[in-house]
């Protein structure tokens, strides 16, 4: 059990780091083949953008913020099916970032080998909070 736990733990951090790779080198196809079709993105706040609520919006949005804003993962986290994600990349106070160095994170749900859900946070506490993480 023990070993099957880790195996998960390891597709679920091995699934998002492919997902952000994809989407830096553009490859759409084989990232949209990573995303449940029901996938959603949430903003970081509320109104900053239009929260992404299937696929093909995730899919552009990944394309757009791995271009414009150099956006790739940090420091990550795996918390069962959740990962935990400190953003890395350009401009991320136009994503929600705060702070005098403006940071994002992220926590994302890893469903069967697939990318379920994103939602972006301002603050580590609230997106170690929503992964499952204790203080």
């Amino acid at each position: 059990q023990v070993a099957a736990a880790r195996r998960l733990m390891s597709d679920n951090l091995g699934a998002v780091r492919e997902v952000y790779e994809l989407a830096r080198r553009a490859k759409h196809v084989e990232l949209r083949e990573r995303l449940h079709d029901d996938i959603t993105w949430h903003p970081a706040r509320e109104g900053a953008w239009k929260p992404c609520e299937n696929v093909d919006d995730v899919v552009r949005t990944l394309l757009w913020r791995a271009d414009a804003n150099r956006l790739r993962p940090g420091e990550m986290l795996v918390v069962g099916d959740r990962v935990f994600v400190q953003l890395r990349g350009k401009r991320l106070e136009r994503l929600g970032a705060k702070g005098i160095i403006p940071r994002l994170f992220q926590v994302i749900v890893v469903r069967n080998g697939k990318l379920a859900s994103i939602r972006d946070y301002a603050r580590r506490e609230d997106a170690h909070a929503a992964a499952g993480l204790k203080k």
